[in-house]
């Protein structure tokens, strides 16, 4: 045996002398502002090829010989070159814009792909085609446009909270360059805080998440900022009725260094302060937020690059008076900061390296107070996470049907939610400090990407050490996914992920809006754990491709908050006993028919699915249906080519979607409640929700009825000299006015209220860029 072996090691090393293999590695790039494009294909004859990576590198290792290089982009012209690999060899390739077929960028997983997840469970959605979707009050955005695709259900109406195969908001990992967003919300959740200007690219994936993710259950959307123009100055000034955008990027030095900053702010505010003053009005409120993007790039020299970015933004909601010598004072605000520091470094023709340190926060405030001569009084509640991790990944081609991903994660975590301060004249008290918590995670992961003759494969293992000061947690985690890609068009895949989640949100169920308060497992509260499993066939044709996609969804140790708990209060009830913990459990059907070329595009989709909890303490024990059970869910999104020149451009858009209605938690019991001693003098009088008590014996026990509406757009480009242009955006959101219901409420006579806040909305923004 032993020979045999020595002899066929002896037989590959003649072989391989004899196929001199070289490698052939670069960058792709957009010719105009340099920036680095994410997932073009790169293909050999045709055939063999790689997609380049987050950071726009790509490799292959061939034997020598001559050979047809060609890249694809979506969006851009293909690049096609003859090349006679004789020794391991440098090609940078520049992309230019323009697309040769008119079509919706739903979607960069193209048949031949090198993605062994399927289209059903990874979207790359085009930002252009985004920005053309129609919007309410002129606002396009993101997170909106992904519920439009399978599997994908929002919460409350025009809400940007989203539920992914009958998972809950906080289990969707949202990463902004990396870094995770902990709240996404602007005004109350019906804006997010992405700028559509500020993203380069989005990848959203629902299922066969790779191991190089993780920290979450249900999904990850994993967003690109911008990176700045390398050549030439550039700007976009948006306007719609709700906010104001301003963009702008240029090199700091010309095809070495470049830097984009994006701002955007609230319309609202100024004038409804302003009116109040006009008219004499003693109290004065209103509700104001901004965001700010900004990252800068330096291409050291061809091997090594360094990226800053850094996001900031802010709602606050506020009112003032002063009556009768008092002075009050009211604001209600929160808001994220992000910064990540990013080194890429190639460490040769084959190995592609990176690492970042990044730091996250979130913070919650919600500040009463009050002043007069005689007496001050404050009453301030605050919730905080703050997040530093140091990341390191490698990427290394060893040939073009293998890829190996290595890499690994410190990180360092602090939570203090609810923490509660009163002060007068005389006491001030702290609550809730015992609530504070510091947690140190840390994680390695490896993946394998293979490419045997028309199947593709990743499988990876990701491994998780969450250390909480007084207990650790190991988690393994395999990630399989499998795909064959028959002659015909047609193909099958399977893909099975397993992942821990070590992060709770406290949301109430009978709330419209989470309140967005973050905690950390403890000793006591275990991570959440889940595992789904997915199997579907998709056919490709010409202009037209079709998918069914099935799943299973098992979580373990998720949690729910108690309906009528108060988030922010001064109760001395520490948050662990506002808690239950239990089990969920999802599965369904996604079918997709795309419309991929032609003037017409679009995708309909339908989704057939059920989401279900248990937890022994509620409902008797027995499950009972989860607030995103919406059975049956049909979107429908598509764009019409109206007329396109070199100089104009005009387009048509549409979405519709129907859905079961969204699941709540109506009281079963109300009895009469006392209100806490001392509350009056602190808050100025009793507040209402002292006077009665509700009990939820029976959670979601209301289902709400059927929501649909439908939304068009008219989008009008026109291209000015020297590359400006002007475009007008006009939509009109619930076009035949169906009043849904956004909630419900019992009445002092217990007869269920419907309340109805979108009825048809017209609208317009214009963009200009220069």
């Amino acid at each position: 045996m032993r020979k045999l072996i020595f002899s066929i090691l002896i037989l590959f090393s003649f072989v391989t002398a004899a196929q001199e293999r070289f490698t052939i590695s670069g960058y792709v790039e957009d010719n105009m502002s340099g920036e680095r494009l994410i997932g073009a294909n790169v293909l050999v004859d045709k055939a063999r090829g790689v997609a380049s990576n987050q950071y726009g590198f790509y490799s292959l290792t061939l034997p020598a010989g001559r050979y047809g290089l060609s890249c694809r982009y979506i969006g851009y012209k293909p690049a096609c070159k003859e090349i006679n690999l004789s020794s391991d060899t440098v090609i940078n390739i520049s992309l230019s814009l323009g697309l040769e077929l008119n079509e919706v960028q739903v979607t960069a997983s193209k048949p031949g792909g090198n993605n062994a997840v399927s289209s059903l469970s990874h979207f790359t959605p085009g930002m252009e085609a985004i920005n053309r979707m129609p919007a309410i009050l002129g606002e396009q955005d993101l997170l909106k446009s992904i519920q439009f695709l399978p599997g994908i259900k929002g919460g409350a109406e025009n809400t940007t909270g989203y539920s992914v195969r009958g998972g809950s908001a906080d289990q969707n990992l949202i990463l902004l360059d990396g870094v995770p967003v902990y709240n996404v919300n602007h005004l109350f959740g019906f804006l997010s805080v992405f700028n559509s200007d500020a993203i380069k690219n989005v990848s959203l994936y629902k299922g066969g998440i790779p191991a190089r993710y993780g920290g979450r259950l249900s999904s990850v959307l994993d967003i690109n900022m911008k990176e700045g123009n390398m050549q030439r100055q550039h700007g976009v000034l948006s306007v719609s009725p709700i906010s104001a955008r301003m963009t702008y990027e240029a090199p700091i030095v010309k095809d070495k260094a470049a830097y984009i900053v994006s701002f955007r702010r609230t319309m609202l505010d100024v004038p409804m302060v302003l009116y109040q003053k006009l008219i004499g009005l003693e109290n004065t409120g209103g509700f104001k937020f901004y965001d700010l993007n900004a990252k800068a790039n330096w291409l050291i020299n061809p091997k090594n690059r360094i990226y800053l970015s850094v996001y900031s933004g802010r709602d606050k909601q506020f009112s003032k008076d002063n009556q009768d010598g008092i002075s009050n004072e009211y604001y209600y605000k929160w808001g994220n900061l992000t910064s990540v520091l990013r080194l890429n470094h190639q460490l040769s023709q084959k190995l592609f390296f990176n690492t970042s340190v990044y730091y996250s926060h979130y913070d919650l405030t919600n500040l009463v107070e009050s002043e007069s001569e005689e007496r001050y009084t404050k009453y301030n509640a605050n919730s905080s996470l703050n997040d530093l991790s140091l990341t390191t990944d490698i990427d290394w081609y060893l040939s073009p049907n293998y890829t190996l991903r290595l890499g690994s994660k410190a990180t360092l975590m602090h939570f203090a939610p609810n923490i509660v301060q009163t002060v007068d004249d005389e006491f001030e008290t702290n609550r809730n400090q015992e609530d504070k918590n510091t947690a140190k995670n840390l994680e390695f992961y490896g993946e394998n990407e293979l490419i045997i003759d028309r199947f593709k494969a990743n499988i990876g293992l990701r491994a998780v050490l969450y250390d909480t000061g007084k207990k650790n947690y190991i988690s393994f985690e395999p990630r399989l996914a499998f795909k064959y890609n028959a002659d015909n068009g047609l193909s099958g895949n399977v893909a099975f992920t397993q992942m821990s989640q070590f992060i709770h949100l406290l949301s109430n169920s009978s709330l419209g809006l989470p309140t967005d308060l973050w905690v950390g497992s403890t000793d006591v509260v275990a991570p959440q754990k889940g595992w789904q499993l997915s199997a579907g066939i998709e056919k490709h044709l010409i202009d037209y491709s079709f998918g069914v996609e099935a799943y299973y969804k098992e979580m373990k140790d998720v949690i729910r908050f108690e309906e009528g708990a108060v988030f922010l209060s001064s109760q001395n009830k520490n948050w662990i006993e506002n808690i239950n913990v239990g089990q969920g459990k999802a599965y369904g059907a996604e079918f997709m028919v795309k419309k991929e070329k032609g003037l017409l595009t679009g995708m309909l989709s339908y989704t057939l699915a059920w989401s279900e909890r248990q937890f022994n303490e509620v409902n008797e024990g027995d499950w009972f249906p989860y607030k995103y059970d919406r059975r049956h869910d049909v979107s429908l999104v598509g764009e019409y080519q109206l007329f396109k020149s070199e100089w104009q451009e005009k387009t048509f858009s549409f979405g519709f979607t129907l859905q079961s209605g969204n699941n709540l938690s109506i009281p079963d019991v109300e009895y009469q409640g006392l209100p806490m001693p001392g509350m009056e003098d602190y808050l100025g009088g009793v507040p209402d929700w002292t006077g009665t008590r509700q009990t939820y014996d029976y959670p979601n026990n209301f289902r709400m009825p059927l929501f649909h509406h439908l939304d068009i757009g008219y989008n009008t480009k026109r291209v000015k000299s020297y590359g400006k242009t002007h475009t007008w955006s006009f939509s009109i959101y619930n076009v035949y006015n169906r009043m849904n219901p956004w909630y419900f409420y019992k009445d002092t006579h217990g007869k269920v209220k419907q309340v109805s806040i979108f009825p048809i909305v017209p609208s317009i923004g214009y963009k200009y860029t220069f």
